[in-house]
């Protein structure tokens, strides 16, 4: 690949009353990130904002801490692919109606299970090594995986009240979701779900299209909003209010990655990526 293809825009911004931030730019409607020890990995849905097109040009991009590409697609011939989680060696994304698996060393397919009657699935949260809950925004379930077995389960639907599960975090035996609403009439809540009893307990008052959600450091819930005519912005959860981060309007933020120093936000609709200090 072209040496050209490869390279992205970098833009540093800074100020006194904003945000640090840098945004790269060259994506094809980037939908999720992941960054783990090494690398930041980014779904690409392809050249059309189809979330749900299965047109066979969504693409994996690999890049370094820094921003800077290694390989644009890094992992390519998917549809339209979204949430991604990593375990061990194995990165898991989520393509409209079937979970992958691919070895980050070799790019190899190793791991493949549709979901039957699956519409619009969206994001991955690890339960344990063997387990992953999947989100299908556009039919309300979130499905338990066993990957060992490749076999899932329905772990719960959601009421439309709550708009379709998109965006999903777990921490100890707490499902936190941000919701969306697929038909985009009304929008989402932002929840969480106790584990063990399946208890529901809204989180904000807000009724909006949301997509990620992540932890600070101060473990503040982040929540990425769609917003209006795609004015979007990102929210944080503190003492039972909604503050906004000092960023521009975004357009589309979509599945957001906080890596305990930068929170990576894709800027979907912008084929774009920003890293923000925090």
């Amino acid at each position: 690949m072209k040496k050209s293809i490869l390279t992205l825009a970098l833009f540093a911004f800074c100020s006194a009353n904003a945000l640090e931030f840098q945004e790269f730019k060259g994506f094809a409607h980037p939908e999720s990130v992941y960054v783990d020890e090494s690398a930041v990995y980014v779904s690409n849905v392809g050249k059309e904002l189809a979330p749900l097109n299965k047109d066979n040009d969504g693409f994996i991009s690999k890049l370094d801490k820094n921003g800077n590409v290694i390989e644009l697609e890094f992992i390519k011939n998917l549809n339209a692919p979204k949430g991604m989680s990593k375990i061990a060696d194995v990165l898991y994304v989520v393509d409209i109606d079937i979970l992958y698996g691919f070895d980050v060393k070799s790019k190899k397919e190793i791991f493949k299970l549709p979901i039957k009657n699956a519409v619009f699935l969206n994001d991955i949260a690890v339960l344990d090594n063997d387990t992953l809950l999947v989100s299908d925004t556009g039919t309300g379930y979130i499905h338990k995986v066993f990957l060992k077995d490749k076999k899932y389960e329905n772990f719960i639907h959601l009421d439309s009240k709550y708009g379709g599960p998109n965006g999903l975090l777990i921490e100890k035996n707490t499902l936190f979701i941000a919701g969306y609403d697929p038909s985009d009439k009304t929008g989402g809540k932002i929840i969480s779900i106790d584990l063990n009893t399946k208890k529901i307990q809204e989180l904000s008052k807000k009724i909006e299209q949301f997509d990620g959600i992540v932890y600070d450091k101060d473990k503040n819930l982040l929540v990425s909003s769609w917003g209006k005519n795609l004015q979007g912005y990102i929210y944080t959860l503190k003492d039972n209010k909604e503050i906004k981060l000092d960023l521009n309007p975004i357009k589309g933020p979509a599945d957001m990655f906080f890596d305990g120093e930068y929170l990576w936000v894709p800027k979907m609709a912008e084929n774009a990526l920003i890293k923000v200090k925090l």
